[in-house]
């Protein structure tokens, strides 16, 4: 019974293929394609969807409309990521300051503010565009690799502190290496 209709459903999908070649070989051989439409006692199982209307809905994002930036719209779906990634970054910077022993508190670089982190993964995401062989060439100066894009942007030092002190998770609470569930991912 099931393979029947299975047929039935693939008789209904199969092109019509109508064919017509000119007399001059070199021309290519056009093929057009008409589908069968469905007989009268087909029936189909789509489902009929019920529920609010499509489109943005106003009351959960606000300040987003028809003249909103790229950015606006990808910061709806990524900003509480980007914030676990900030605190856990801050966090982490922290953990190692602390640690320290040596150094003065005066001369330790400035917490991570949402929009370093933001500018910091806009230039990994040019870089990926704009390939040097190596980080700090980004910020050379030397003329066959300056682009003053990146030394605008953020100063090579602040973007290079981001990275050495990017973090996802919490170092304090690592899970247990004989756990069965034990994830080697556990850090991103």
């Amino acid at each position: 019974m099931i393979d029947e209709e299975l047929e039935d459903t693939d008789e209904a999908l199969e092109p019509c293929v109508q064919s017509s070649s000119s007399e001059d070989e070199d021309d290519v051989e056009e093929t057009e394609v008409e589908f069968q439409a469905k007989g009268a006692g087909d029936s189909s199982n789509f489902l009929n969807f019920t529920g609010p209307p499509n489109g943005v809905n106003q009351s959960a994002v606000p300040d987003i409309n028809a003249e909103s930036s790229p950015f606006s719209i990808f910061i709806l779906f990524f900003r509480q990521v980007f914030q676990i990634i900030l605190t856990k970054t801050n966090h982490y910077f922290h953990q190692y300051m602390s640690s320290r022993t040596t150094g003065s508190i005066s001369a330790q670089p400035s917490d991570i503010t949402i929009e370093d982190m933001y500018t910091f993964f806009g230039l990994v995401i040019q870089m990926g565009q704009d390939q040097h062989h190596s980080l700090k060439d980004y910020w050379s100066r030397e003329e066959q690799y300056c682009t003053q894009f990146y030394s605008n942007i953020m100063a090579r030092d602040r973007f290079f502190h981001i990275l050495r002190f990017l973090h996802f998770e919490n170092n304090n609470n690592p899970p247990n290496h004989d756990d069965p569930d034990y994830d080697r991912l556990w850090k991103i």
